[in-house]
């Protein structure tokens, strides 16, 4: 379900949220969880994080504010899972991009120590302590019912508008704080919000489709060079302790290699989608909108 000129645009986005809600809820409802379920119910709380974050302008401080936090809250035993998973990946997209420098050094314990790692995890939270799902599902309980009760203020554009800005703002923001830090937890706040202006951008893309689907494309390639940035931070904090000295140091090495090259990619790829001040990037999608009504009405 996309926008449509002749309806409510705050409408059509609280019925995506919705759905995303009532996706993750169906998944997290099943008897056997795979690994994909987990993946896509994950991805579809990240999605309803971002319709909600659209309608801020329209809702009471309040309202938003519970609702993101029951979805975040909702979604943390997913990406404890989902890290897990994602590993012994991370080790494997080391030794596909060094190769036989990577293929020296002493890993099997590492390795042994991740699968171990993800088993218990997986065993602990879909098997044993039944109450972490349990209360997750709650949460997507209460989150949809607030949902259906949202009282939005205003429609259209004028919703839209101030939270297309402001994600573009916090995106454009944090870029600048990961190329001035160079810290790993500056680089994962911009690819959270990267992912956010992604998600936004694929709402509005019938508005100018090859324009807007290329930006969105743009925000998705730099959440990929981002998120596998995280996954080796991650990857080297579970090193430690499991390796030799030398062996870390050596795994530690080609680890910040590869980071370095990560992250230039997605510096230059950000400054391209985050080139615009806020005010000139709205005031574009402003004229999409109009135009793209207009043309409709007529």
């Amino acid at each position: 379900m996309s926008l449509s000129p002749s309806k409510s645009a705050s409408k059509r986005i609280r019925k995506q949220l919705q759905k995303r809600i009532d996706d993750a809820l169906g998944l997290l409802s099943k008897r056997r969880l795979s690994d994909e379920d987990i993946h896509e119910a994950r991805k579809s709380l990240k999605k309803a994080r971002a319709f909600l974050r659209l309608l801020k302008p329209g809702l009471a401080a309040a309202a938003y504010r519970v609702g993101n936090s029951n979805l975040r809250d909702a979604a943390r035993p997913l990406s404890a899972l989902r890290d897990a998973k994602v590993l012994p990946d991370a080790l494997g997209m080391l030794a596909q991009h060094y190769g036989k420098p990577l293929r020296v050094l002493d890993l099997g314990g590492l390795e042994k120590k991740l699968r171990s790692q993800k088993a218990k995890l997986r065993h602990d939270i879909l098997h044993t302590d039944l109450t972490i799902l349990a209360h997750s599902r709650r949460l997507l309980r209460e989150a949809r019912a607030a949902a259906k009760q949202l009282r939005i203020r205003g429609d259209n554009w004028e919703v839209v508008s101030p939270a297309l800005k402001q994600v573009y703002r916090q995106g454009r923001r944090a870029l600048a704080a990961a190329r001035d830090q160079t810290s790993p937890e500056a680089f994962h706040e911009c690819r959270k919000q990267a992912k956010y202006l992604r998600y936004a951008l694929e709402t509005l893309e019938p508005l100018w489709p090859p324009v807007i689907h290329s930006l969105a494309d743009q925000a998705h390639e730099l959440t990929n060079y981002l998120g596998d940035d995280h996954d080796l931070t991650v990857l080297r904090q579970k090193a430690q302790d499991t390796l030799s000295a030398a062996d870390e140091a050596a795994l530690a090495a080609l680890i910040e290699r590869l980071q370095m090259e990560l992250r230039q990619k997605a510096l230059r790829l950000g400054s391209k989608l985050y080139e615009e001040k806020p005010e000139v990037f709205t005031h574009r999608f402003a004229e999409y909108w109009h135009e793209w009504r207009h043309e409709r009405a007529s």
